[in-house]
Formats: structure tokens, sequence, C-alpha cells
């Protein structure tokens, strides 16, 4: 009786097109719209006893109110009201053809992330000249060298999955959703880096000026933050156009620096330069250039920008970006060292004013004045910097707690500006605390800064050869060579070692703000067993409700953690599935339940013609509604064709965010780009994309025969063959399914 109470509560409060297919589990009514074509099949009966048997016996031992859940809650529906557009050719629906247009270009994708990269100029001089000398042109060539390796690693990982987040984004689509929170952690401590090292190094450059000679580094690095977070509170965003101009005014600038420095050398010769060959301070060769390219990799922080924004970037765009700033770069950086190195003392630029190298050459060469336009151009510039971090850290924010993996509270924006405040003021504090921690010291905030950067980095190399391994079917636009990533990553890993052996103290306060971080994303995990262990005290413990009486009215709280745990498990997630295959539909419970707090599932299925609707799908969920007794598990009949436009139509019908929808991984055939279905996750392979299978693609190697006939030839022959599943039917959205026994 309860369940036929709670069928009926469910079918009155549903919009009209969407249609209950039973009233119970157990029979269906002679004028209920039929599942499948299917429905009268022998042994469906006995299915469905099992399923009224499942679900009754579950309800005798669950407990009074029910509120662990108990098996076969779940129900089958349709929603066929056909108001979602049609696909195009392209794959668009209606107008949405035309967001390109609305997309910014190579030039202002460039200047966005390039403003960023070529900043790092600034800092990196005199850091270099300190650990490398006379050697800093060849340090800087492995940089160029490493960020050429990683500019085909980023091209293939961020192009096949297009979306914004970064290496948050690359983990989610191909591990547990714990994995990619853990290391968000350490882009949000890059973000925290990037913004602390710019304001500081902006203070050191505007104290170079006689103007400002006598202005203290922390509080003016702690005001430019502060500056920031109040535009950002008020609402503005990176201009597309300011930046445009600004890189284009840094670029004048610098090629106005180099072509002063030699105008310079032509009259003063390069006499300098070999006094500096017989420095008296200068390490040894080995030690210069080990130590040394782990600063100059420093030079190349910031080259992930353009990832966390690629779905604003028009088609095509992204991998022009890599190459400009590769380009860009590498000119600078070696070219920067090497003038510097010609033409000032290496006592100088390593001694007090080693924070402001750039301007000082800029003075030596040009005058006064060339000093107050690169000091100009260096706080710009800087200040652009720390912008980026705001934006980039507050847009990690809402797509974290969006995929809820943050608190709430991080989504939220005021009124006002429509800006999410708590993001703001919570990362100029932390910001803050790390200039004065460090006392604005740049050589430290260095080391932390390229600590987090290469982990970062080695991150990416690492996932992408893994998503090469896990995801072998996902449609690539660029293909790099296996080899390329395990360079990329020796070397990252030579930088960080050098890094970490040059300044080990600086771990104790890497640890301290990672450890922050993750805290605060693993609490958000553990939400639901941390109210549960708190109503469980508060009912058994007479001590505990007495000594959170003196605090706390227990009334109102019991009733705020209740109503916290109805709406996580209320929570809804979507798996979109292609045809019946019951081990496929389990595996992704499996993942559901691991990493998602949501405890409704719906499992849909979208179908053009009533006979393509796979035989006892719905059977098959009904089934597993009664295996996970926590999990309710609905089937959803959608009539359409499966694009971006029916996921955005359902989503706004069963009010379940585009982000929490998940999908298997697509094969090449699919003729949707993944950007395109706005945010949905990959979250297994089909049964056939093995782990073996993506060693065979990785290393060029021909996949196993699929066909029975091979197969059965290859076993006569006493060939072994690894087969990744039970079942050979595919069950993805996006897949075209093989018929195999």
């Amino acid at each position: 009786e309860s369940v036929e109470r709670e069928s009926a509560a469910i079918a009155q409060t549903r919009n009209p097109n969407i249609r209950l297919l039973t009233s119970d589990a157990g029979s269906y009514d002679e004028g209920a719209h039929p599942v499948s074509p299917q429905d009268t099949a022998a042994g469906t009966g006995q299915v469905r006893d099992f399923i009224r048997a499942s679900r009754i016996n579950s309800m005798k031992y669950c407990g009074s109110d029910g509120a662990s859940g108990y098996a076969g809650m779940g129900f089958p529906y349709t929603l066929d009201d056909g108001s979602a557009e049609p696909e195009n050719a392209h794959g668009h629906a209606g107008n949405e053809g035309n967001e390109d247009s609305h997309k910014i270009g190579e030039l202002p994708s460039t200047a966005i992330c390039g403003n960023d990269i070529t900043a790092s100029c600034f800092y990196v001089v005199g850091e270099l000249s300190k650990n490398a000398g006379v050697y800093s042109p060849i340090c800087t060539l492995l940089s160029s060298f490493t960020l050429f390796c990683f500019r085909s690693i980023y091209g293939e990982v961020v192009m096949a999955l297009p979306l914004n987040g970064g290496i948050y984004n690359l983990l989610l689509n191909s591990s547990t959703k714990r994995t990619a929170s853990v290391a968000a952690c350490l882009t949000i401590l890059s973000y925290t880096a990037t913004g602390v090292v710019s304001s500081v190094s902006a203070a050191d450059y505007l104290s170079c000026s006689p103007l400002f000679g006598e202005v203290h580094t922390v509080p003016v690095a702690i005001g430019i933050l502060f500056f920031f977070a109040l535009l950002m509170l008020m609402g503005m965003a990176e201009s597309s156009v300011v930046a445009s101009g600004l890189f284009v005014f840094h670029l004048s600038t610098l090629f106005i620096l180099g072509a002063f420095s030699v105008f310079f050398l032509q009259d003063a010769g390069l006499g300098q330069l070999y006094a500096n060959f017989l420095w008296e301070k200068q390490p040894s060769v080995a030690k210069s250039i080990f130590f040394g390219f782990s600063s100059a990799m420093l030079g190349v922080s910031g080259f992930e920008t353009s990832a966390n924004f690629v779905e604003e970037q028009k088609p095509g765009v992204f991998p022009k970006t890599l190459t400009n700033m590769w380009i860009s770069v590498s000119i600078i950086n070696i070219l920067l060292p090497t003038l510097a190195i010609c033409v000032l003392p290496l006592d100088d630029l390593v001694g007090e004013k080693s924070a402001f190298a750039v301007a000082l050459l800029a003075e030596r060469v040009g005058g006064p004045l060339l000093r107050d336009i690169v000091a100009i151009d260096a706080l710009l510039v800087l200040s652009g910097s720390v912008l980026t971090s705001y934006v980039g850290v507050c847009g990690l924010f809402q797509r974290m707690a969006g995929d809820r993996c943050l608190p709430e509270f991080f989504s939220i924006k005021n009124s006002w500006r429509g800006s999410p405040h708590y993001t703001i003021l919570i990362f100029f504090a932390v910001c803050a605390s790390m200039c004065v921690l460090l006392d604005g010291d740049i050589t430290l905030l260095g080391a932390i800064y390229s600590i987090s950067f290469l982990l970062v980095m080695g991150l990416f190399a690492f996932c992408g050869l893994w998503m090469k391994l896990t995801r072998p079917t996902l449609p690539r636009t660029i293909n790099t060579h296996p080899m390329m990533f395990v360079l990329g990553l020796i070397l990252v890993a030579t930088a960080f070692t050098a890094v970490v052996l040059l300044h080990p103290e600086m771990l104790t306060y890497f640890y301290m703000y990672y450890g922050i971080t993750t805290f605060m994303v693993m609490t958000t995990f553990a939400r639901v067993t941390i109210f549960s262990t708190f109503l469980r005290l508060v009912s058994k413990n007479r001590l505990v409700r007495r000594t959170l009486k003196l605090f706390i009215k227990m009334d109102v709280a019991q009733k705020w953690v209740k109503s916290k745990l109805d709406l996580l498990r209320s929570q809804g997630v979507v798996y979109y599935t292609k045809n019946a295959s019951l081990s496929q539909i389990n595996r992704a419970l499996q993942y559901i339940e691991e990493n998602e707090e949501a405890r409704w599932v719906r499992v849909v299925h979208v179908y053009q013609d009533q006979k393509d609707i796979p035989q006892h799908l719905v059977e098959y969920v009904q089934l597993l509604d009664c295996v996970y007794p926590r999990i309710r598990v609905d089937c959803i009949l959608a009539k359409g064709e499966f694009g971006p436009s029916m996921v955005q139509h359902i989503s706004k019908r069963i009010s379940v965010p585009v982000n929490c929808m998940f999908i298997n991984c697509p094969r090449k055939s699919f003729k949707h780009s993944l950007d395109r279905m706005g945010g949905v996750r990959v979250i297994l392979n089909s049964e056939k994309g093995s782990l073996l299978d993506g060693i065979r693609l990785s290393m060029g190697s021909p996949q196993a025969p699929t066909d029975p006939d091979a197969v059965r030839s290859r076993l006569r022959n006493g060939a072994v063959t690894f087969l990744g599943g039970a079942d050979a039917a595919e069950s993805s959205e996006g897949e075209e399914p093989e018929q195999t026994h």
C-alpha cells in the first residue's frame, strides 16, 4: 500500500507529458503506455514478480521512516512531448550554430593567456641569474623545449575534452570525482601563488622608481590584491579588448627594450659578458643548469591558462594559442637573460635589485625614461595576472560547487552585482596571509609557485597518458605520441626535484595551504557521513545531547541537519544509455554510488521509433533498482534524437543540471563534440573499451578481432585474447552497436 501511495503521489507531481508506465512494479495496467515492444515476451512476468517480492521484503526491514531507502523505489516513465528542437546536419539545434560568433578569436585568446605567461619574465630574470649565472640562456632553452613537448600534450588532452577546468576537467572525465577534486586543489594553490607573486613583483617594480622608492612591498602587494578583490566584487571580469591592448603594449615595450640593448652593446661591446664569465660566485656547470632549469620553468608558468577558458574560444583557436604562447615566451625568456648578462654585472643581477632586474636593464641601456616605461608595463601586466587569478579561481570554485565537490555557498552570488563574494573574500584572505607569512620574499614565493605549477604540469602529462589507456575510443583531433608525454613528465619531474632541493623549507608552507584546501574538499564529500553521525550521536548518547544543549537548540539543529540530508539524498543524476546492457548500467550505478551524494538516478534512453527501444531495458533497470536499496533508479524513455538540444530539454524537464548527467566514452562516429553537449561527464568506457585496447591504440597496434569467427579461429590456434567486459553490447549514447556473440 505504501508503494502504491508513493506511486500515485509521484504521478501527480509529474508534468503531464512525463507519464508513469506502471502503477506498481508487479503488473502493468491494460491501459498503460507500453514499455517496449517486447513487454509481452515470455519470462517478464517472473521478473516482475521478483521485483515485487524484493520491494516488499526490503520495506519490512528498512525501518519505520524508510530514511535508509528500500529496494525497488524507482519507476519507469516516458517523456514524449517532442519539445526538443531537432538537430541539423552539423549537430546543432535551431540557432545554436551561430553561438561561435560570440566567442573570442586568436588575438584576444592569445592576449588573455599571453599576458599571464609573458609577465613571468619580470621576476624570472633575477631568480635565474642567482641559480645559473652565465648559463641562464641554456636553462631557458631547456624550458622552451619542455614547453614544446607540452604544447602537443595540452593540445591532445584539451581538444579531446574541450571543457573549462584544466586538470580538474581531465580527471573528472577519466577517473573518480575525489581524485579530480584533490588535483583541482593544486590548481587552486597555483592560482593563489600566481596572485601573490604577481602582486609582490608589481610592488617591487613600483619601488624601483625614485617617486615610490620608500614604499614597502608587503602593504603595497596586499593593497593590489584588495583593489582587484573590490573590482571583482563589483562584477568586473576580464575584457578581451583590454587584454589585447595590454598584450600589444607589453610586447612593444619589450621590443623597444631589446632594441635599446642591442644598440648599447654595439657601443659598449661584450666586455661585461667576458667579465661575468669570470664571476667568482659562479656555480659549477651541472649545478647551474640543474637548478637554473627549475627557475627557468617558472618563466613558463601560466601555460595552462588557455585550457581554463577553452569553451569561450572559437573552434580551432586553442591549438593556435598554444603555439603563439610557446613562440612568444621562448623569444622573451631566451633574449632577456642573455641581454641581461651581456649588459649588467652579475653582482647587480643577484643583489638587492634582482627583484626588478628588467627595470635595472632598461635604466642601464635607455636611462630613467625607459626604466619608468618598463616599470609601468610591469605594473599593468602583473596586475592583469592578479585579475586572471581571481577570475580563474572564481570559475573553478563555481564549477566544483556545481559538481558538488565544494559547499554550495561558494556558488552563491550576491544580488547587487552577481559576483561570488564568498569565493572572492576567502581567496583574498588566503593570498594576503601567504604574502605576510613569507614577508613578500619573491624567491620563496616563486618556490611555492614553482612547486604547485610543476605538479599541475606533471599531472597533465601523466593523466594525458593515462587517458590514452582508459579512454581509447575518445575522439581526438590531435594525436601525440606517448613518448612525448613521458619526456615531458621526466623534464617536469627534474625541475620539481631541483626546486625541492633548493628550497626544502617551502614544502612546509605548501603542505599547509594544500592541506587546508584538500580538507575543505574532503569535508564536502563526507557531508552525509558527518550529518548521519551527528543524528546518531544525538539520538543515542545522552551526554552528547546535554553538552550540545549548552551551545545550540537541539530541535533547531536536528531539523537543519535532517533538511540538509534530505536535500543531499534527493539530488538527482542522469545516466544516458543507448542499449540494454545489464553489466554496463550496473557499472554506472557503482560509479554513482562511490562518487555522488545523490541517491536518485534516472537511466534515460532516447529513441526515435518505439520499435528501437532495447529489449528488456526497463526490466534491467528495475532489477538493478532492487540490487541498490539506498538508490532510487528511474527509467525514462525520451522520444527524439540524442544531442545537445535533447540534453538541455531533459535537463529542464526533470530539473537535473547538465553537469550531473553522465555518458559513456563516445567513439569517433559520434557526431557531437563534447563541448556542444553542455558539460555532460564521461564516466565509463564502453565494455569493449578496455585498458588493453588503450595500450594497443597508444602503441599503434591493431585491436583484437571482435568478429566471432575470428575469435573462434584464434582460440582454436591456441591464441589468448583479452576481452574487456562480459557483454558485447554497447550502452552509451553516441556509440554504434556491434553484433557479437
